[in-house]
């Protein structure tokens, strides 16, 4: 499997379950891809779904470094050949025509297990990079992160 194939599995609406402040990119209310993951992470603005909610006690979500983390990972995986990867893509590919949850379960669970957190904690950061790819196609994805410096 490859990316254009990987895309053409994805499901924004289940991406959206995954990680729900990709309601803002899609409203328009931000504009980037770190912008809806800073809604994820410790420290970061309230997500505008949770505004709602009143007092919202200790902050409990995942520092930004995973964040970091997981968008150098993603930039690797989606946009090099670079072999530390070659084994996700094949149970990817054995997932073809299954969910984009799915998808997003066992990337998530590659990554974490790589940079030595669990799945659940970086799930919603995988979704927001395959959301990105997905919005802006897989070159112009791929040049944006490497300026970025992913």
């Amino acid at each position: 499997m490859d990316t254009q194939l990987l895309l053409s599995e994805v499901d924004l609406v289940e991406l959206t379950a995954t990680a729900p402040p990709l309601i803002a990119w899609k409203l328009g209310l931000v504009g980037t891809e770190d912008e809806v993951a800073a809604f994820m992470y410790h420290g970061g603005p309230v997500s505008p779904q949770a505004s709602a909610g009143g007092s919202h006690g200790e902050d409990r979500r995942p520092d930004k470094t995973y964040w970091e983390a997981v968008k150098t990972e993603m930039h690797l995986f989606l946009c090099t050949d670079d072999k530390r990867y070659r084994e996700l893509w094949k149970r990817i590919a054995a997932l073809e025509g299954k969910s984009t949850t799915a998808m997003v379960s066992v990337i998530a669970a590659f990554l974490g297990a790589s940079i030595g957190v669990p799945a659940t904690l970086i799930a919603g950061f995988v979704a927001v990079c395959l959301y990105g790819v997905a919005k802006l196609g897989k070159e112009a994805y791929c040049r944006y992160t490497d300026q970025r410096g992913a």
